[in-house]
């Protein structure tokens, strides 16, 4: 049976947009290796809804399912994800009773924080200002937070200071 030449249209499953109109884009030996889809501009390996063993038929079931998926390409390993530990709740003071979180106060570490979405929390520690780490149940979350003023004083102007390039001014 002849395949269809680069440029053809073709079926085959697009797995963005689950359409079956493509065109042939590349071809490996008599064999299509890329299509590109005709609705969502997709470009895939080629693949129909079934594979050509299983539409074939013939052998047991058993053995087809068995041929058919080394004849797909080599299996890949899946890895499990695994969750994170959970992280530790730092030491706060339990006599102090939490205080609604808004992103316009300032908080403190080890200081026992309630977010709407979040829940209980307790605080961690500050990565920079306006920010604040705060460690939930379901784990740590920096959210934002009012900037803490500064410390430092405003320069004072300097009024009859001699600059060099210029000639003093006359009072």
């Amino acid at each position: 049976m002849a395949t269809e030449a680069v440029g053809e249209d073709i079926e085959a499953l697009c797995g963005r947009c689950g359409q079956v109109w493509h065109v042939v884009m590349a071809k490996m030996g008599s064999k299509i290796a890329k299509v590109v889809c005709k609705r969502c501009g997709g470009q895939h390996l080629y693949r129909t809804e079934h594979p050509p063993e299983a539409a074939a038929g013939g052998a047991s079931s058993a053995s087809a399912g068995a041929t058919s998926a080394r004849a797909l390409g080599p299996r890949r390993s899946r890895s499990r994800v695994t969750s994170p530990p959970p992280v530790p709740i730092p030491a706060f003071d339990p006599s102090k009773p939490p205080r609604a979180y808004s992103a316009g106060l300032i908080f403190t570490a080890g200081e026992r924080v309630e977010h709407p979405t979040f829940g209980g929390g307790v605080v961690t520690g500050s990565p920079g200002p306006g920010r604040v780490e705060i460690a939930f149940p379901a784990g740590r979350r920096v959210l934002a937070t009012a900037k803490t003023a500064s410390l430092l004083e405003r320069p004072a102007l300097a009024k009859h200071v001699p600059i060099a390039d210029r000639p003093p001014e006359k009072m």
